[in-house]
Formats: structure tokens, sequence, C-alpha cells
């Protein structure tokens, strides 16, 4: 892991991505619309990107692998109702070829 990496979490709010010297994007429960995933090749391995968009077009980004991600996806599972926990992770077995995982859309 990138001591660099940005430092995720949930909170009552939603979900935030510091980004260290007081960078803090997020997103509330109630703005979040959609949730996509997909895979990208680099270099030595495979990063998989978790996508959390709202209406106004807004997203942030998170990377399963950033310090955090598991607790956010297991508060995603809590805030967001009808995200199954298990498409989540199925998500790690996505290929860089594969298209974007629609995971949630809210009704």
């Amino acid at each position: 892991m990138d001591p660099q990496a940005p430092r995720l979490y949930a909170d009552p709010r939603g979900i935030w991505r510091d980004d260290g010297a007081g960078r803090v994007h997020g997103i509330r429960w109630t703005d979040i619309d959609g949730i996509d995933g997909y895979a990208i090749d680099v270099v030595d391995r495979k990063l998989i990107f978790v996508e959390l968009g709202t209406v106004s077009g807004d997203s942030l980004e998170l990377r399963t692998d950033w310090p955090g991600y598991r607790e956010v996806a297991t508060a995603m599972s809590v805030h967001l109702p009808g995200l199954d926990l298990d498409a989540l992770k199925r998500l790690e077995f996505a290929l860089p070829d594969d298209p974007p995982a629609v995971l949630w859309w809210r009704d």
C-alpha cells in the first residue's frame, strides 16, 4: 500500500476521501444516486475503482486498496438500501477489458 494513498472513511453524513494537507472530498449519503465499479491495468498490477455519483454529476472515486476502503464498503451496505456487499466483493474479479459494472442505483 502506498503511504501517500488517500484515507477513506464514512460517518453518519456520508463518505469522505482525505487526500492529505486538509484536502477532504466527500459525498453525502442522500446525494449518492449510483455506484459503478471498474478495473484498470497499470505497469505491475490491476487497480479496482468504485465511483460514487450524484444526480448533479459530481463523483467521488475510491480505490479498493486505499486505507479505510473495507470499512467504507461495509458502511455503504448499511446506508444505501439494496446495495449488496457481495457485489462489491465480486468487483475484485473484474478485468480491465470488462465494461464498468453498475453496482447500485437509487430507485
